[in-house]
């Protein structure tokens, strides 16, 4: 990863420096940019309104963090983390996440824009309230996971596993289900309305809107 110039990112590898950094940037409200994190272990510690630009993060945990409007910009998370994270209200635009933890995960009411998640198990993380611009779930494990009331542009769910995930007020027109497991998908029915499913998708689905096929 590099800046607009071309400068390479650094990487930091001060774990004992690493809370005394973050502190200093919140407390001279400046953006973290341009730097490459591998195996750094962030728990404890309060990322409330930091932001990161063109950052990288490795095999970094984050652990139960508190990360209320956290913004992330350009920036990728390799084999991270992040289960019981709390990053509502935050901001994530251009993120990619790939192979991370992010079980229990709270992204409540937060705005995720030409993001992508990539083979990440998400078990009963919540993305309800949340605005989604270009978002893409490639082959993620999403049991239990909460969609509730999000609004999209351009949602996409690929190869994900999603028994029993929650998308109760979030329509699903146009979204393209057929290589998703979608066994005991929550929903009040309207949801489904223009949902793209495979015959056997819809008869699940029917039976779970209350009706008897024969």
């Amino acid at each position: 990863m590099s800046d607009k110039e071309g400068v390479p990112a650094v990487l930091f590898e001060e774990q004992g420096y690493l809370e005394e950094f973050l502190s200093q940037a919140a407390s001279e409200d400046q953006a973290v940019e341009d730097l490459i994190f591998r195996r750094m272990l962030f728990a404890g510690i309060s990322f409330s309104r930091l932001e990161f630009f063109r950052c990288r993060f490795e095999g970094c945990r984050f652990s139960g963090c508190q990360m209320p409007k956290l913004y992330l910009r350009d920036c990728v998370l390799d084999g991270c983390d992040l289960s019981g994270c709390q990053m509502s209200d935050a901001t994530f635009r251009r993120v990619r996440w790939h192979s991370c933890r992010l079980a229990g995960t709270q992204f409540f009411g937060s705005l995720l824009q030409d993001c992508i998640f990539e083979d990440c198990a998400a078990d009963y993380a919540n993305f309800s309230n949340s605005s989604f611009k270009q978002l893409a779930f490639t082959d993620c494990r999403l049991t239990e996971a909460s969609f509730c009331d999000c609004k999209h542009t351009h949602l996409t769910l690929s190869g994900c596993a999603m028994p029993q995930a929650d998308f109760t007020g979030t329509s699903l027109k146009g979204i393209d289900l057929t290589e998703d497991e979608i066994e005991g998908l929550l929903v009040s029915g309207p949801e489904l309305r223009g949902a793209i499913v495979t015959p056997l998708q819809a008869c699940d689905l029917a039976r779970l809107l209350g009706l008897i096929i024969r």
